[in-house]
């Protein structure tokens, strides 16, 4: 379970990483940028407030689509494991020997294993999705 896990966080952070790379630094330099020329203003705190608020509306944007994506798959990849539980269930697993236990065990690590494999090969689809809404 725990190389299953390695696997997808990996994937996911080679994702991140690359939308960071590519869209979401540059943002945040220009965002950076934008306040700093806020704070060049002798106008209310407030109005400088308000014009840094502005510049930041772009990354803040960029950073919700991003959650938004990855709390979808982390729920569909969820809601994947608990089938393969669901699946495997029978008897009540409490009462199984130590043996079916083992095997239980094993075929639920195998299904959560496949959901994982399913779920890595949906995250070109997303990265192309986040690309396509990031670009400027």
């Amino acid at each position: 379970m725990e190389e299953t896990q390695r696997r997808v966080k990996d994937a996911v952070d080679d994702l991140i990483d690359d939308l960071d790379r590519k869209f979401l630094r540059e943002k945040q330099r220009k965002a950076f940028l934008c306040s700093a020329k806020c704070c060049e203003s002798t106008g209310s705190r407030a109005t400088i407030e308000k014009c840094v608020d502005s510049c930041n509306k772009s990354m803040q944007k960029s950073h919700t689509l991003l959650e938004t994506e990855l709390s979808a798959l982390q729920q569909q990849m969820s809601r994947c494991a608990m089938g393969c539980y669901d699946k495997q269930m029978g008897p009540d697993p409490s009462k199984y020997s130590e043996a079916q236990m083992h095997q239980f065990n094993e075929k639920i690590d195998s299904c959560v294993s496949r959901c994982a494999d399913d779920h890595i090969s949906v995250l070109p689809k997303i990265k192309s999705r986040l690309s396509n809404s990031l670009k400027d």
